[in-house]
């Protein structure tokens, strides 16, 4: 199955967001057995997988890259995207598997301990719909990278024009040469009147 440019941002972007804004939500809550915190802990997914935000707005300039690059571009941002979406599934997994060591982790992070003390946790319905996304992400990413092939780059009106005449000795002449010597360079571009 392939997808064009249009779908392929729909592919990658709408998960993408959705992982983005789920980072925002609790994915594991629990309680510490320490004597200085006995309070439930709720940890977001911005505080379990930090590395999940990140990977996600690389995901999102890989596909910018991909849509306006040329060939090498495109095939190095492919692997970048994928690349990325596999990480942002594997962190958001780890943090969905093992919800008492986020919860362990979150606590010693707050009381600045080297140590995680033992605590409990479980998994939020968040944490289980971040993973979703991430898989989602991860699979456009891999049908994004692999249509990419096929793209076209941008038009020809993205180019450099072409190269300006060389002088008696080489030199590159410019706008400012031609307008030195006397003469106007916009009329050249003017249409031709008849």
């Amino acid at each position: 199955m392939t997808v064009d440019k249009k779908r392929a941002a729909l592919v990658v972007l709408v998960p993408a967001a959705a992982l983005l804004g789920l980072t925002t939500r609790p994915w594991a809550t629990g309680e510490s057995r320490d004597v200085l915190s006995q309070a439930v802990t709720d940890v977001t997914g911005g505080a379990a997988a930090p590395g999940v935000v990140g990977l996600a707005a690389v995901c999102v300039v890989a596909l910018l890259g991909l849509m306006t690059g040329g060939r090498v571009i495109r095939t190095v941002s492919a692997g970048v995207l994928v690349l990325a979406s596999l990480g942002a599934f594997a962190m958001t997994l780890l943090v969905a598997l093992r919800p008492v060591d986020t919860v362990a982790d979150a606590v010693a992070r707050e009381l600045a301990r080297t140590t995680a003390p033992d605590a409990t946790g479980s998994t939020t319905v968040w944490a289980w719909t971040a993973v979703g996304a991430a898989a989602l992400l991860a699979v456009g990413a891999a049908l994004t990278a692999l249509s990419s092939r096929s793209w076209a780059g941008l038009s020809g009106r993205y180019e450099r024009g072409e190269k300006p005449a060389s002088g008696p000795r080489g030199e590159v002449r410019t706008t400012w040469d031609e307008l030195t010597d006397g003469r106007d360079p916009t009329l050249r571009d003017a249409p031709d009147e008849t």
